[in-house]
Order: structure tokens, then C-alpha cells, then sequence
């Protein structure tokens, strides 16, 4: 509920801009580092 709270809120408009960078950027390291794992595991085999 506080993060519809935050986007429905009329806080400053780059506030919601930098949160939504900030989970895309958030996703993206986790994707590459999973591949990064996955790579990994399946070179030593």
C-alpha cells in the first residue's frame, strides 16, 4: 500500500521517475547476474 501510496500521491514528478529507474536497474542487475551464475555452472561441467 505505501508504493501506491507514493505513485498516487502528488509528490514531484522526478521522484517517481528516479523510484521506477531504480527498480528497473534493480531488475536488470538481477537478470545479469543470474545469466553470469548460469554461465558459469554450466562452463565447469
Amino acid at each position: 500500500m505505501i508504493l501506491l501510496d507514493v505513485f498516487s500521491s502528488p509528490i514531484a514528478f522526478g521522484a517517481q521517475i528516479f523510484i521506477l529507474i531504480v527498480c528497473v536497474l534493480i531488475g536488470l542487475g538481477a537478470g545479469l547476474s543470474a545469466i553470469d551464475v548460469r554461465s558459469t555452472f554450466t562452463k565447469k561441467k
